[in-house]
C-alpha cells in the first residue's frame, strides 16, 4: 500500500510554488509514496488537469479546515506534511484560518519547500525597497525538514544541515523538442526566418497596487522594456505571454501579445523560442527554460533614487542613454530588484554568489538600454555567448545529477 504525501499549497495569487510541489509530485511515480494535494479553489482546475488527488480549502472558514485537516488525517494518515511555502502558509490565517498549531494533528514529520536557503548569514529580506516589516515573524522552527529545489539553490552547497534535502526542481531537463518548430512559428504568424524572443510575466506582478508609491517605478520599468523590445524587433518578433505591459495602444510589427496560456499550450510555444527575456530570477519558468537549453536574460535592477538622490550599488556604473536618464529624471523614486516589482535585491545576492546557476543566464541592468541590446542581439543566433551560456548549462546539469533522487529523499524524510 502506497504511502500519502499531504502538500498543502495556500497561495491562491501566484502559480509557483504550486508548480514546485507538483514537479516534486512528479518525482514520486513509480515509488511507494502517492501525493495528496490541499489547494485553494483557484488551483482546482490545473491540479486536476494534472491527474492530482486533491482536497480544496474553504476560504474564510477555518472551522471547516481544520475538520478537513482532521478527516486527511483519519483517512489517509499521512507518512509527511509538506509546506508548498512556510511564508505564505503562516500568513494564511486570514484567507483560510489555519495556523501552524493546527498542523499538530499529523502524527508525522511536517517539512517544506525551502525555495532559498532560508535564514542565511547576511540575507536581510529588502521588499519593494524597504526592510520587509514581517521578517521577523519568519521561521522555520517545528519543521524537521526542508525540500530544497535546484536551481535556484545552490547544487554545490556543502554547509547544509541533515535536516536539508536539496534536489533538482524538474524532473526533466531534456533540450526542448523541436518538432513542431515550423508549424508553431507559421501560427503565430513569426515573419520568414526570424529568430522569436518569449516575453513572460505573471499575474502576481501586477498586485503592487497596495503601495502606490511603487506604481511609478513599475511604470519606468516598463517603458524601459517596451524601449528594449522596440529596438529589439528590428532583429527578431517578440512573443508575450501573461498580463500586457507594454505596446497598450498597439502592436507593432513582429510583437505577437497572446495573454495568459494553458501550461500545455506555453510549453508548445517554447519549441518556436530562440531567446527568453524575462525580470524574475526566481521564476519557474525561467529555470524550465534555461534548463531546457534556450538561451535566457534576466532584466534587474541596481539603481537607487530617494529624496532626488540617484546612486548604483555597482562598483563601476553604466552610463545611461538619454532615453533612459528621461526615464530616471521622471521618476521620484527607484530601488532594486532581482524579483520584479517584489525587490528581493539584497535577500539574494548570497544565494547567487557562488551559485553556477547564475552563470547558465545572463544578467543585465533593466535601465542599461545599450548593454541590454548588446547582451541580447548576439544570443538571436549561433556565436560564442550562446556557446559560453550552452557550456554553463552543461556544468551546471552535471552537478544536478549528483544530487539525491525524490524517492530517496522521501525514505529519508519518512524515517524521521
Amino acid at each position: 500500500m502506497r504511502r500519502t504525501v499531504l502538500f498543502i499549497v495556500t497561495s491562491f495569487w501566484a502559480y509557483g510554488e504550486l508548480a514546485i510541489a507538483i514537479e516534486f509530485a512528479r518525482g514520486m511515480a513509480g515509488t511507494e509514496f502517492r501525493p495528496l494535494f490541499l489547494i485553494p479553489p483557484s488551483h482546482r482546475k490545473l491540479i486536476a488537469h494534472e491527474g492530482l488527488d486533491h482536497q480544496v480549502l474553504v476560504p474564510g472558514s477555518g472551522k471547516i479546515n481544520r475538520i478537513l485537516l482532521h478527516e486527511i488525517q483519519h483517512l489517509h494518515a499521512p507518512a509527511m506534511v509538506v509546506l508548498a511555502d512556510f511564508l505564505n502558509f503562516d500568513f494564511c490565517d486570514r484567507h483560510y484560518g489555519l495556523r501552524r498549531a493546527d498542523l499538530d494533528i499529523f502524527e508525522c514529520p511536517l517539512g517544506t519547500f525551502d525555495d532559498f536557503a532560508w535564514g542565511r548569514p547576511g540575507a536581510w529580506l529588502d521588499t519593494y525597497g524597504f526592510q520587509a516589516k514581517y521578517e521577523a515573524d519568519i521561521t522555520l522552527e517545528g519543521l524537521s525538514f526542508r525540500l530544497r529545489p535546484c536551481p535556484l539553490n545552490n547544487p554545490l552547497d556543502e554547509t547544509a544541515g541533515p535536516d536539508v534535502h536539496p534536489y533538482s526542481l524538474l524532473d526533466s531537463v531534456e533540450d526542448v523538442p523541436t518538432t513542431e518548430r515550423e508549424a508553431v512559428r507559421r501560427e503565430l504568424g513569426v515573419r520568414g526566418d526570424r529568430p522569436v524572443v518569449l516575453v513572460a510575466g505573471a499575474s502576481w506582478q501586477r498586485l503592487h497596487g497596495a503601495y502606490p508609491r511603487v506604481t511609478p517605478f513599475v511604470e519606468a520599468c516598463h517603458a524601459m522594456l517596451e524601449r528594449l523590445l522596440t529596438r529589439l524587433l528590428e532583429h527578431a518578433d517578440v512573443v508575450a505571454v501573461g498580463p500586457r505591459l507594454v505596446f497598450t495602444d498597439s502592436d507593432p510589427d513582429g510583437f505577437h501579445h497572446l495573454g495568459p496560456v494553458e501550461p500545455e499550450r506555453f510549453g508548445r510555444l517554447t519549441q518556436a523560442v530562440d531567446l527568453h527575456l524575462g525580470n524574475n530570477i526566481v521564476s519557474v519558468s525561467l529555470h524550465r527554460l534555461a534548463l531546457g537549453g534556450i538561451p535566457s536574460v534576466v532584466l534587474m535592477n541596481s539603481l537607487h533614487k530617494h529624496d532626488g538622490r540617484a546612486h548604483w550599488e555597482l562598483p563601476d556604473p553604466p552610463a545611461l542613454t538619454e532615453y533612459a536618464q528621461r526615464v530616471v529624471t521622471d521618476t521620484a523614486e527607484l530601488y532594486p530588484y532581482r524579483m520584479f516589482p517584489v525587490g528581493w535585491f539584497h535577500f539574494l545576492r548570497s544565494l547567487l554568489d557562488g551559485n553556477p546557476f547564475a552563470d547558465m543566464v545572463s544578467q543585465v541592468e533593466m535601465f542599461d538600454e545599450e548593454t541590454a541590446l548588446a547582451t541580447v542581439v548576439p544570443l538571436l543566433s549561433a556565436g560564442p555567448e550562446r556557446d559560453r551560456l550552452a557550456e554553463s548549462r552543461q556544468t551546471y546539469l552535471t552537478a544536478l545529477r549528483k544530487l539525491g533522487g525524490v524517492d530517496t529523499i522521501l525514505r529519508q524524510v519518512a524515517a524521521l
